[in-house]
């Protein structure tokens, strides 16, 4: 009997088993009785491939402030400067001269420049206006008949610095008359054209009897008289700076009468003068820069009023903050004002010395000559 139970619970402990492998493949599970133990050592976690992971988004590293370097000075604003001519920028004189400023203006001081020639005398307040709402920091009128244009507009755009060549009478916060002494270089070409003259006849032709222009011709007057009081002197004033048939045919009115040097304050009609003397073989006197080339076998000297130079030293006044509003003069010292070279006459070293001897005296004082506004013939 003890052997039966014993073999019963041996054959019991058999069928147990048989179940229990039974039972684990039917779970599906691969492990077997080794690793289905539990053991007192937790099993390490496998190792897991890692997983690509998107960039994450860098916060930007804080850094630490940068010495910083001084900032750069902003260019001043551009100089603009705007010219206002009565008359053609290629007349070969008056407003040539000043035209040939602007590109001196545009090297030196890198200033915009702006222009306008043959201006009406009833554009000329227009012209100041235009250019000055435009916001030119400098308006340039050429010639004394801009100085009351001047005077009036120049309270209207305190902030617009406007200049008038050859006036004489004007001043402002912000208007400037520029006047050379030209009565002085004047009265050398007078000198000039005394020592010239074979008939002791000279004529003087001008385009208006402007104050400046009366002046100039006086003294030019005086001076051919100062070297023989019987020189007869004749002026007369065209009424134009721009008619150049005008300043010819009023030249050779001239030259039939028996003169035989003309001196010119006309512009583009003084080259109609030049002209008329070449043509007729008599001397003829330029007016602001040398003319020579205009006619050298005729132009015998010319009186030196250098527009250009006049206008980039009041220019340059501004640029360099010395403009002070009080009229401006040029005096012979200046090399503004003079008198060209002689040329084409025989006695053109005799005629250098005696205005050399003529030049030193009105510059000591020893020599004046008046300012004379009104005509005297």
């Amino acid at each position: 009997m003890k052997k039966r139970l014993i073999l019963l619970i041996a054959m019991l402990g058999v069928f147990a088993l048989l179940v229990g492998a039974c039972s684990s493949d039917d779970d599906g599970s691969s492990a077997d009785a080794d690793t289905a133990v539990e053991t007192d050592t937790p099993a390490e976690p496998a190792e897991e491939e890692p997983a690509e992971e998107e960039p994450a988004e860098e916060e930007p590293a804080e850094e630490e402030p940068a010495e910083e370097e001084p900032a750069e000075e902003e260019p001043a604003d551009q100089l603009r400067v705007a010219l206002v001519l009565p008359g053609s920028a290629n007349d070969k004189g008056f407003n040539q001269l000043a035209f040939e400023a602007l590109p001196i203006l545009e090297s030196t001081f890198g200033a915009e420049t702006a222009f306008s020639e043959m201006t009406p005398v009833n554009e000329f307040v227009q012209a100041f206006e235009d250019y000055a709402n435009a916001g030119y920091d400098i308006v340039i009128g050429q010639g004394f008949e801009f100085g009351e244009i001047a005077a009036e507009v120049a309270p209207e755009f305190p902030d617009t610095i406007f200049l008038v060549t050859n006036h004489p009478n004007t001043a402002g916060p912000n208007l400037q008359g520029l006047q050379p002494a030209s009565q002085h270089a004047a009265f050398l070409a007078g000198v000039a054209s005394g020592m010239a003259t074979e008939t002791l006849k000279v004529g003087g032709i001008a385009g208006f009897a402007y104050p400046v222009i009366v002046a100039q011709m006086e003294a030019w007057a005086l001076g051919a008289k100062s070297v023989n009081p019987d020189i007869e002197a004749t002026i007369i004033y065209l009424g134009t700076f721009d008619d150049v048939e005008a300043g010819k045919e009023s030249a050779r009115a001239m030259i039939s009468t028996d003169i035989d040097v003309i001196y010119h304050i006309a512009d583009a009609a003084g080259l109609g003068v030049i002209q008329a003397a070449r043509e007729e073989g008599v001397y003829a006197v330029g007016w602001g820069g040398d003319q020579n080339y205009v006619a050298p076998e005729t132009v015998l000297t010319s009186q030196i009023v250098d527009q250009t130079l006049l206008v980039v030293e009041a220019v340059r006044a501004v640029y360099d903050g010395t403009f002070d509003g009080q009229m401006r003069f040029f005096s012979l010292a200046s090399p503004v004002l003079g008198l060209a070279p002689i040329r084409g006459i025989d006695n053109a070293a005799e005629i250098e010395a005696r205005v050399a001897e003529v030049e030193a005296g009105i510059l000591d004082g020893s020599i004046e000559v008046p300012f004379i506004t009104e005509p005297t013939s």
